[in-house]
């Protein structure tokens, strides 16, 4: 498995139209780089925070897990 180093919290828009927040490695061209993080975790607690602020902003947002294997198991 590569190591990377840098998790970026994105924003991009989901199959039903609604806005999602997750975790990848890469920012697809689809989608808005929203923080970069060196630590996993920092950047889960990051990207739970953007959803939460953009709910309360009337914006329908969800958080949507990164594969396991991401940010490890632990």
């Amino acid at each position: 498995m590569p190591v990377h180093d840098s998790f970026f919290v994105i924003r991009c828009a989901s199959a039903e139209g609604n806005t999602m927040v997750t975790i990848l490695h890469e920012v697809p061209d689809d989608a808005e780089e929203l923080g970069s993080f060196d630590d996993p975790g920092a950047a889960v607690e990051f990207a739970q925070q953007e959803v939460r602020r953009l709910n309360a902003g009337g914006v329908a947002a969800e958080y949507v897990d990164p594969p396991e294997d991401l940010v490890g198991a632990g």
